[in-house]
């Protein structure tokens, strides 16, 4: 499989990552290695080809059972809290901390993430429409808003990693339209990797496309 461009020393490397879900013998990840370098890189396949658990495998979410990844230098398994303070994602799964507003749930990731920035978050609640939801704890919102106040969280990180599964799902225009802002400045980015799966096209034009097979 091609590694995705690579232009600056960044660089996610990935080598021979493999998973099977407990009960299973066949692995949905099997001895998965690749080279990423910045931007925005579209991971594609039929379904079936493991892109959600490649997703949660880079996030520390899912322990591989064979290989590993390093980031920047940082090894996913023997330095996991170094790794992981380089990562966000965002999956189809609701925010973590659901009894936290959206405001205590970014204040409370600030605290781990270097790179957070409220004048980020601040851009991003604006481009979803979060304001009148920032006191009210996640599990009262809608799906919807909560997707979109993990994505305002997510971005406003500014990780070295940003892995979004199916981020354009049930996005009203105007918050799809800031989402895709987003990605084209993800795609010009020359420090940043934003790794992501869809369904739909995006809208901008990624760095690179990645065709996974099972």
């Amino acid at each position: 499989m091609p590694d995705a461009p690579h232009p600056t020393d960044f660089r996610l490397q990935v080598r021979a990552l493999s998973f099977a879900y407990p009960g299973q013998t066949r692995r949905v990840v099997d001895l998965w290695s690749q080279d990423f370098g910045p931007g925005l890189v579209w991971l594609r396949g039929a379904n079936g080809t493991g892109k959600s658990t490649r997703l949660k495998l880079l996030a520390g979410a899912l322990a591989p059972q064979y290989g590993s990844a390093e980031l920047q230098g940082c090894d996913l398994l023997r330095q996991p809290l170094d790794y992981r303070r380089q990562v966000a994602f965002v999956g189809a799964e609701p925010p973590p901390f659901e009894h936290l507003s959206p405001s205590e749930y970014f204040g409370f990731l600030s605290g781990l993430y270097p790179r957070a920035a409220v004048a980020d978050w601040q851009q991003h609640i604006e481009g979803f429409g979060l304001q009148p939801f920032l006191g009210q704890p996640l599990r009262s919102l809608s799906t919807g808003t909560q997707h979109k106040a993990a994505l305002a969280a997510a971005l406003a990180l500014n990780t070295p990693l940003l892995l979004l599964d199916e981020p354009l799902n049930a996005l009203d225009a105007a918050s799809l339209a800031h989402l895709r802002q987003a990605l084209a400045r993800a795609a010009e980015a020359r420090d940043r990797l934003l790794l992501l799966v869809s369904h739909e096209e995006l809208g901008v034009a990624p760095s690179a496309c990645v065709e996974l097979s099972a």
